[in-house]
């Protein structure tokens, strides 16, 4: 049996509408011959013009499928911004172990902290810049050369940042110990100059730096690990992991776990941080380029994100290259940061005055939602931190703070 269609549905409604109208009477009661006729019509007519417009209208939607228009991305909603003060460079990294303690770090070395960072500016203060201080180890002659890339908070009791070092292997790590925020530390790199692209310190007894080595045109991955930071130089180790590529990033969730990207799209992990180059294992990534951010905020899930808009996710994160998984959220947009405060809350963010916010990062793309966070035209994201689920700091290259709060969550 064939099925009736829409449309003709539509044309045996008004007909058989129309045929009841010419079966009104001609007469009515005396007191109303001279118009209740033509109110008859008119209702009648009315009828078929309502009801043939929506089956037709109903039949249109059914064939072309349902149209839904997204609603615009707003900057309000649980994100807030401004300013920080006094800005000699450009912010590249912040870390928020808690949601009342943040540092930041810009371009030149300078360090943001603040213990109310949803506070506004004002609630930010400029509480180090690169200057001779009594513990610093580096030459009378030196100043910092290279831009600083990374940040990594245990607590309020231990921050370190890392930059590139200058052509003889010096590279300058600052942090702060038991509060104090004025000390600076100065590892020796084998007489090799390295760039640091990112720091993890899961405790005050380890942090883990990684980058490249640059001995010539092509760089060596490389991590460098500390576990006793309370002495400055002497305990730095580095470790060379890929002789051809860059590291990119780094996570340690735990001291017997760290995983670190580069920049062709490998994951590389190590259970033994400070175990030498055996203890680091090396894993492809099929469908990946260039790592650019990762997160792992426990031993059983990683979140990472690419310059492709994509993030690549896994529960088992030594588990090989079958245990990592592919999302496309935005091909066009080159992500930065992401940050992961637990396996069921993600955020991710880069070239872009959005963020994708997720409650299950391994659901696929259809978990994740795009956010407007700042105006068109802000610069881009370069660093990201959420201690929680209620709780996000991201900074932007003009200065920008925004900050994402939830309390319902």
């Amino acid at each position: 049996m064939t099925p009736v269609r829409f449309d003709d549905r539509a044309r045996q409604l008004t007909h058989s509408l129309l045929t009841d109208a010419a079966r009104v009477p001609s007469r009515l009661p005396r007191e109303r011959v001279t118009s209740a006729p033509w109110k008859a019509v008119a209702v009648f007519a009315a009828t078929v013009v309502v009801i043939s417009g929506a089956v037709v209208g109903a039949s249109v939607a059914l064939r072309s499928g349902p149209v839904v228009k997204p609603t615009p991305a707003s900057p309000l909603g649980h994100w807030r911004s401004f300013q920080l003060p006094r800005m000699p460079s450009s912010p590249t990294a912040i870390s928020c172990p808690n949601a009342d303690y943040c540092l930041a770090v810009d371009r030149g070395g300078d360090w943001y902290i603040s213990t109310d960072p949803g506070g506004g500016a004002q609630a930010w203060s400029l509480v180090l810049r690169f200057a001779r201080s009594p513990l610093t180890t580096v030459p009378s002659g030196d100043a910092m050369n290279g831009v600083v890339n990374g940040v990594s908070c245990a607590g309020r009791s231990l921050c370190v940042s890392v930059d590139q070092s200058d052509q003889r292997g010096l590279a300058v790590i600052s942090a702060n110990l038991n509060g104090g925020l004025t000390q600076r530390y100065l590892a020796l790199i084998v007489n090799r100059p390295v760039a640091f692209t990112g720091i993890s310190c899961p405790a005050p007894t380890l942090c883990v730096a990684v980058g490249a080595f640059s001995p010539s045109s092509k760089p060596a991955g490389m991590v460098l690990t500390d576990t006793s930071l309370a002495l400055p130089l002497h305990t730095w180790t580095p470790t060379e992991i890929d002789s051809t590529h860059e590291l990119t990033a780094i996570s340690c969730p735990a001291v017997k776990l760290c995983v670190a990207t580069d920049e062709v799209g490998n994951v590389i992990t190590s259970t033994n941080p400070s175990g030498g180059i055996g203890a680091w294992h090396v894993t492809k990534v099929i469908g990946t380029k260039s790592f650019t951010a990762i997160s792992c905020p426990t031993v059983h899930f990683c979140a990472a994100v690419d310059g492709n808009g994509q993030v690549v996710t896994s529960t088992d994160p030594t588990g090989g290259s079958d245990a990592w998984t592919i999302t496309t959220l935005d091909g066009s947009v080159r992500f930065e940061s992401v940050s992961c405060p637990s396996a069921g809350f993600c955020v991710a963010g880069g070239l872009s005055e959005s963020v994708f916010v997720s409650d299950d990062p391994t659901g696929g793309a259809g978990a994740w939602t795009s956010t407007r966070v700042i105006p068109s035209g802000t610069k881009a994201m370069t660093g990201l931190s959420c201690p929680s689920a209620r709780f996000c700091v991201r900074v932007d290259g003009g200065g920008g703070v925004h900050v994402y709060t939830n309390p319902s969550r």
